[in-house]
């Protein structure tokens, strides 16, 4: 992802993600951890913005 993707919802809405990017979310909708993309997007953006990624490396 680049310094712009900022929201994995907005991506998905303005049709902005890569094949790799999407193939995330259509695994996440795949292995049923989402029921659609637009779920496996919201859920990973609120993993990103739930888990600190200093705190969550280091394990704290």
């Amino acid at each position: 992802m680049d310094d712009s993707f900022k929201s994995w919802q907005r991506a998905v809405a303005e049709n902005k993600l890569e094949p790799e990017q999407f193939a995330v979310l259509q695994r996440m909708v795949n292995d049923g951890e989402a029921e659609s993309i637009e779920a496996a997007a919201a859920q990973l953006d609120w993993q990103d913005g739930v888990i600190n990624p200093d705190e969550h490396m280091y394990g704290f």
